[in-house]
Protein backbone atom coordinates (compact mmCIF):
# COMPACT_ATOMS: atom_id res chain seq x y z
CA UNK A 1 0.00 0.00 0.00
CA UNK A 2 1.22 3.34 -1.11
CA UNK A 3 1.17 5.84 1.77
CA UNK A 4 1.46 8.93 -0.34
CA UNK A 5 -1.44 8.01 -2.45
CA UNK A 6 -4.09 6.47 -0.33
CA UNK A 7 -3.31 9.90 2.19
CA UNK A 8 -3.09 12.19 -0.82
CA UNK A 9 -6.67 13.63 -0.06
CA UNK A 10 -6.19 14.35 3.53
CA UNK A 11 -4.85 18.30 4.48
CA UNK A 12 -4.75 17.73 8.40
CA UNK A 13 -1.14 17.83 9.11
CA UNK A 14 -1.77 15.58 12.60
CA UNK A 15 -4.46 13.22 10.89
CA UNK A 16 -2.14 12.44 8.01
CA UNK A 17 0.84 11.36 10.46
CA UNK A 18 -1.40 8.79 11.88
CA UNK A 19 -2.73 7.67 8.65
CA UNK A 20 0.62 6.67 7.76
CA UNK A 21 1.48 4.85 10.85
CA UNK A 22 -1.98 3.25 9.96
CA UNK A 23 -0.17 2.17 5.95
CA UNK A 24 2.93 0.80 7.83
CA UNK A 25 0.57 -0.93 10.06
CA UNK A 26 -1.74 -2.34 7.14
CA UNK A 27 2.00 -3.09 4.87
CA UNK A 28 3.11 -4.91 8.44
CA UNK A 29 0.01 -7.08 8.40
CA UNK A 30 0.01 -7.72 4.85
CA UNK A 31 4.02 -9.17 5.04
CA UNK A 32 3.54 -10.74 7.74
CA UNK A 33 0.22 -12.55 8.07
CA UNK A 34 -0.06 -10.96 11.38
CA UNK A 35 -2.53 -9.44 13.70
CA UNK A 36 -1.65 -5.81 14.27
CA UNK A 37 -3.46 -3.04 15.78
CA UNK A 38 -3.38 1.02 16.02
CA UNK A 39 -3.82 3.06 18.91
CA UNK A 40 -6.99 4.45 20.52
CA UNK A 41 -8.36 6.74 17.56
CA UNK A 42 -11.39 9.01 17.97
CA UNK A 43 -14.42 8.58 15.40
CA UNK A 44 -12.88 11.03 12.62
CA UNK A 45 -10.24 9.34 12.60
CA UNK A 46 -11.67 5.95 12.83
CA UNK A 47 -13.68 6.79 9.49
CA UNK A 48 -10.58 7.92 7.69
CA UNK A 49 -8.59 4.87 8.46
CA UNK A 50 -11.35 2.31 7.65
CA UNK A 51 -11.10 4.05 4.08
CA UNK A 52 -7.60 3.24 3.97
CA UNK A 53 -7.88 -0.10 4.57
CA UNK A 54 -10.40 -1.28 2.82
CA UNK A 55 -7.75 -0.11 0.07
CA UNK A 56 -6.25 -3.67 0.66
CA UNK A 57 -9.33 -6.39 -0.54
CA UNK A 58 -7.01 -9.24 2.00
CA UNK A 59 -7.23 -7.22 5.08
CA UNK A 60 -9.81 -7.45 7.88
CA UNK A 61 -10.38 -5.77 10.74
CA UNK A 62 -12.54 -5.42 13.63
CA UNK A 63 -13.08 -1.69 15.88
CA UNK A 64 -12.89 -2.37 19.71
CA UNK A 65 -13.30 0.48 22.12
CA UNK A 66 -14.80 -2.35 25.04
CA UNK A 67 -18.17 -1.53 24.87
CA UNK A 68 -20.85 -0.57 22.21
CA UNK A 69 -20.92 2.80 20.92
CA UNK A 70 -17.46 3.50 22.59
CA UNK A 71 -16.55 6.79 21.45
CA UNK A 72 -12.67 5.95 21.22
CA UNK A 73 -11.71 2.99 20.05
CA UNK A 74 -8.79 0.31 18.80
CA UNK A 75 -8.88 -1.18 15.28
CA UNK A 76 -7.54 -4.35 14.81
CA UNK A 77 -6.55 -5.06 11.49
CA UNK A 78 -5.26 -8.80 10.04
CA UNK A 79 -5.54 -11.06 7.04
CA UNK A 80 -8.55 -12.03 5.89
CA UNK A 81 -8.49 -15.76 6.74
CA UNK A 82 -7.66 -15.17 10.37
CA UNK A 83 -10.48 -15.74 13.02
CA UNK A 84 -10.21 -13.02 15.31
CA UNK A 85 -10.67 -14.11 19.26
CA UNK A 86 -11.35 -12.40 22.49
CA UNK A 87 -8.10 -13.07 23.58
CA UNK A 88 -6.35 -11.30 20.69
CA UNK A 89 -8.30 -8.16 21.90
CA UNK A 90 -4.65 -6.21 24.13
CA UNK A 91 -7.14 -3.93 26.00
CA UNK A 92 -7.87 -3.77 29.87
CA UNK A 93 -10.65 -2.34 31.57
CA UNK A 94 -10.11 -0.65 34.76
CA UNK A 95 -11.89 0.84 37.79
CA UNK A 96 -10.59 3.91 39.94
CA UNK A 97 -12.07 4.43 43.47
CA UNK A 98 -11.62 6.90 46.12
CA UNK A 99 -13.07 9.23 48.97
CA UNK A 100 -15.31 11.60 46.89
CA UNK A 101 -17.53 12.74 49.42
CA UNK A 102 -16.11 16.53 49.37
CA UNK A 103 -15.45 17.07 45.56
CA UNK A 104 -16.57 16.54 42.60
CA UNK A 105 -14.00 14.70 39.99
CA UNK A 106 -14.31 15.44 36.17
CA UNK A 107 -13.47 13.56 32.99
CA UNK A 108 -10.89 16.17 32.67
CA UNK A 109 -9.93 15.49 36.33
CA UNK A 110 -9.36 11.83 35.48
CA UNK A 111 -7.78 12.42 32.16
CA UNK A 112 -5.21 15.05 33.33
CA UNK A 113 -3.82 12.78 36.53
CA UNK A 114 -3.01 10.08 34.37
CA UNK A 115 -1.66 12.20 31.55
CA UNK A 116 0.73 13.28 34.67
CA UNK A 117 2.36 10.04 34.39
CA UNK A 118 3.47 10.97 31.26
CA UNK A 119 0.97 8.33 29.43
CA UNK A 120 -0.13 9.47 25.55
CA UNK A 121 -3.67 9.93 25.16
CA UNK A 122 -3.35 7.77 22.17
CA UNK A 123 -2.86 4.68 24.88
CA UNK A 124 -6.00 5.36 26.97
CA UNK A 125 -9.79 4.72 25.09
CA UNK A 126 -13.01 6.13 27.04
CA UNK A 127 -13.14 7.65 30.23
CA UNK A 128 -17.00 6.45 32.35
CA UNK A 129 -17.09 8.80 35.08
CA UNK A 130 -19.72 8.05 37.81
CA UNK A 131 -20.37 9.68 40.76
CA UNK A 132 -17.77 7.95 43.04
CA UNK A 133 -15.54 6.06 40.82
CA UNK A 134 -14.81 5.83 37.23
CA UNK A 135 -13.98 3.27 34.64
CA UNK A 136 -11.59 3.36 32.01
CA UNK A 137 -10.45 1.38 28.71
CA UNK A 138 -6.77 1.26 28.05
CA UNK A 139 -4.06 -0.18 26.11
CA UNK A 140 -2.97 -3.34 28.23
CA UNK A 141 0.58 -2.53 27.69
CA UNK A 142 0.01 0.15 30.30
CA UNK A 143 -2.37 -1.24 32.18
CA UNK A 144 0.26 -2.29 35.24
CA UNK A 145 2.13 0.81 35.24
CA UNK A 146 -1.31 2.34 36.04
CA UNK A 147 -2.40 -0.29 38.86
CA UNK A 148 0.73 0.99 40.79
CA UNK A 149 1.41 4.75 40.40
CA UNK A 150 -1.96 6.13 39.73
CA UNK A 151 -2.70 6.86 43.19
CA UNK A 152 -3.78 10.44 43.41
CA UNK A 153 -6.72 12.91 42.01
CA UNK A 154 -7.41 16.59 43.06
CA UNK A 155 -5.52 15.36 46.37
CA UNK A 156 -7.34 12.69 47.01
CA UNK A 157 -5.82 9.09 47.07
CA UNK A 158 -7.37 6.14 44.94
CA UNK A 159 -7.01 2.67 43.87
CA UNK A 160 -7.04 0.98 40.61
CA UNK A 161 -8.18 -2.44 40.05
CA UNK A 162 -8.35 -4.33 36.91
CA UNK A 163 -12.53 -5.93 36.35
CA UNK A 164 -13.97 -7.49 33.35
CA UNK A 165 -14.92 -5.93 29.99
CA UNK A 166 -18.68 -7.36 31.37
CA UNK A 167 -18.35 -5.12 34.72
CA UNK A 168 -17.85 -1.71 32.51
CA UNK A 169 -20.87 0.20 32.76
CA UNK A 170 -21.11 3.26 30.34
CA UNK A 171 -22.95 6.20 31.86
CA UNK A 172 -26.58 7.18 30.79
CA UNK A 173 -25.32 10.55 28.96
CA UNK A 174 -27.40 13.50 29.92
CA UNK A 175 -28.20 16.77 28.32
CA UNK A 176 -29.63 20.38 29.02
CA UNK A 177 -31.41 21.62 26.07
CA UNK A 178 -31.20 25.12 24.59
CA UNK A 179 -33.47 26.97 22.36
CA UNK A 180 -32.41 29.69 20.29
CA UNK A 181 -31.77 31.59 17.48
CA UNK A 182 -29.43 32.68 14.86
CA UNK A 183 -28.81 34.47 11.40
CA UNK A 184 -27.31 31.45 9.79
CA UNK A 185 -26.27 28.19 10.49
CA UNK A 186 -22.74 28.63 9.58
CA UNK A 187 -20.47 27.58 12.40
CA UNK A 188 -19.30 31.07 14.05
CA UNK A 189 -23.05 31.28 14.67
CA UNK A 190 -23.73 28.11 15.93
CA UNK A 191 -21.39 28.44 18.65
CA UNK A 192 -21.74 31.90 19.66
CA UNK A 193 -25.54 31.24 20.48
CA UNK A 194 -24.71 27.96 22.24
CA UNK A 195 -22.01 29.32 24.54
CA UNK A 196 -23.74 33.22 24.57
CA UNK A 197 -20.59 34.63 22.67
CA UNK A 198 -20.24 37.21 20.01
CA UNK A 199 -19.72 35.93 16.26
CA UNK A 200 -16.13 37.61 16.31
CA UNK A 201 -15.79 36.19 19.68
CA UNK A 202 -16.71 32.53 18.51
CA UNK A 203 -14.77 32.93 15.22
CA UNK A 204 -11.43 33.96 17.31
CA UNK A 205 -12.25 30.35 19.06
CA UNK A 206 -12.70 28.53 15.55
CA UNK A 207 -9.39 30.34 14.14
CA UNK A 208 -7.53 29.22 16.82
CA UNK A 209 -8.10 25.76 16.04
CA UNK A 210 -10.11 25.08 19.34
CA UNK A 211 -13.35 23.64 17.41
CA UNK A 212 -14.03 20.08 16.28
CA UNK A 213 -17.20 19.21 14.52
CA UNK A 214 -17.92 15.67 14.70
CA UNK A 215 -14.30 14.95 16.23
CA UNK A 216 -12.52 16.60 12.88
CA UNK A 217 -10.45 19.94 13.41
CA UNK A 218 -12.20 22.80 11.60
CA UNK A 219 -10.83 26.51 11.17
CA UNK A 220 -13.51 27.78 8.81
CA UNK A 221 -16.05 29.99 10.56
CA UNK A 222 -18.45 29.51 7.46
CA UNK A 223 -19.17 25.73 7.63
CA UNK A 224 -22.48 24.86 7.38
CA UNK A 225 -23.42 22.77 10.18
CA UNK A 226 -26.35 20.15 9.94
CA UNK A 227 -28.80 18.86 12.22
CA UNK A 228 -26.96 15.82 14.58
CA UNK A 229 -23.31 17.16 14.05
CA UNK A 230 -21.29 16.67 17.55
CA UNK A 231 -19.50 20.13 18.21
CA UNK A 232 -17.09 20.42 20.59
CA UNK A 233 -15.17 24.19 21.71
CA UNK A 234 -11.96 23.06 24.23
CA UNK A 235 -12.89 24.75 27.34
CA UNK A 236 -15.83 25.41 26.48
CA UNK A 237 -18.16 22.83 26.20
CA UNK A 238 -19.78 20.02 23.60
CA UNK A 239 -23.00 20.22 22.12
CA UNK A 240 -25.32 18.40 18.87
CA UNK A 241 -26.51 20.45 16.62
CA UNK A 242 -30.15 18.52 17.52
CA UNK A 243 -32.68 20.12 15.18
CA UNK A 244 -33.57 23.31 13.34
CA UNK A 245 -37.26 24.27 14.68
CA UNK A 246 -37.98 26.59 11.96
CA UNK A 247 -37.63 30.36 11.48
CA UNK A 248 -38.95 33.19 13.68
CA UNK A 249 -40.57 36.32 12.49
CA UNK A 250 -37.43 38.16 11.78
CA UNK A 251 -36.19 35.40 9.54
CA UNK A 252 -34.12 34.12 12.03
CA UNK A 253 -33.24 30.35 12.73
CA UNK A 254 -34.54 28.53 15.86
CA UNK A 255 -32.61 26.29 16.54
CA UNK A 256 -31.76 23.16 19.39
CA UNK A 257 -29.02 22.18 20.89
CA UNK A 258 -27.88 19.77 23.46
CA UNK A 259 -25.41 20.62 25.76
CA UNK A 260 -23.27 17.84 27.02
CA UNK A 261 -23.58 18.34 31.04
Amino acid sequence: MDKLKVTSHIKDDDLKIKMYKLVDICNSVSNSYSLRNTEFLNPYEIRNAISIINYDKDLEYTIEGGYEDAERAVIFIYPDYYILEEGDLTLTYLEIRGNFKFTTVSHRDYLGSLMSLGIKREKIGDILVHDDYCQMVVDSDIADFIIYNYNRIKNNKVSVTEIDKSDLKPPIKSYDDKVFSISSLRLDSVIAGAFNLSRQEASKLINADLVQVNYEPVNNVSKSIEEGSIISVRKKGKFIFDKVLGMSKKDKFRVKINKFV
